[in-house]
């Protein structure tokens, strides 16, 4: 049986194999070909639902198990109202300054960003409202569905990690917003810890996903 993940981000597939343990976790565009799902949805829960059920749909007709996971996840920062939220891989696509973001006044993006324009983004508007940190959060909702020994499954797993950001140098090795991210309890950014697959937000969630999942596979 397959696990098919929904996302085509090399980084995310080696980090969830790394945490849950499973080889057989593939991204669906293996599976499927490229498609465009729109994430329209208002909340992180909505996004992961909105990508489990566009992938279910083409493969559920399918004979034999199987079995999607689907999550959205971003970055939530105190000093701009909870933003970027779900909108943190696409956050240097909104033309708004950091006044307009915690005033809620901009245009939803449509077009991803790179890790790099995204923390950018991130400091242009710590600059702005004139702040080197401030308190954030991580947050990760994971959808799961699918058929195991002929029994449709689905469940909804969340995860945080809170701390801050800084102002920091970006590092072009990392992922997402790593670089500018320091836990609570921790004296160093994200991407510089080893144990990060031990306390991030999806690591939470995924542990949560593990549990489950290791007492039907």
């Amino acid at each position: 049986m397959q696990i098919i993940l929904a996302s085509a981000n090399a980084k995310k597939i080696k980090e969830l194999k790394a945490i849950l343990g499973y080889e057989n976790i593939v991204s669906y565009k293996e599976i499927l070909g490229d498609f465009e799902i729109i994430e329209d949805g208002v909340s992180f829960s909505e996004n992961a639902w909105i990508k489990a059920r566009a992938i279910e749909n083409r493969v559920q007709e399918s004979e034999g198990d199987y079995l999607i996971i689907a999550d959205d996840s971003g970055l939530c920062v105190e000093a701009l109202d909870g933003m970027p939220s779900i909108y943190s891989a696409r956050f240097s696509t909104i033309k708004a300054s950091a006044k307009e973001l915690n005033e809620r006044r901009f245009e939803i993006p449509s077009e991803g960003g790179s890790d790099e324009a995204n923390n950018l983004k991130l400091l242009e508007c710590l600059k702005e409202l004139g702040i080197q940190e401030s308190k954030a959060k991580f947050v990760c909702t994971i959808a799961l569905c699918g058929k195991v020994g002929g029994e449709r499954i689905e469940g909804e797993y969340s995860g945080e990690l809170e701390g801050k950001v800084i102002n920091a140098p970006l590092n072009p090795q990392a992922f997402g917003y790593d670089p500018l991210f320091i836990p609570n309890g921790y004296e160093m950014t994200l991407d510089k810890i080893e144990e990060k697959n031990t306390l991030s937000h999806r690591f939470k969630a995924l542990q949560k996903l593990k549990k489950f999942l290791d007492g039907i596979l």
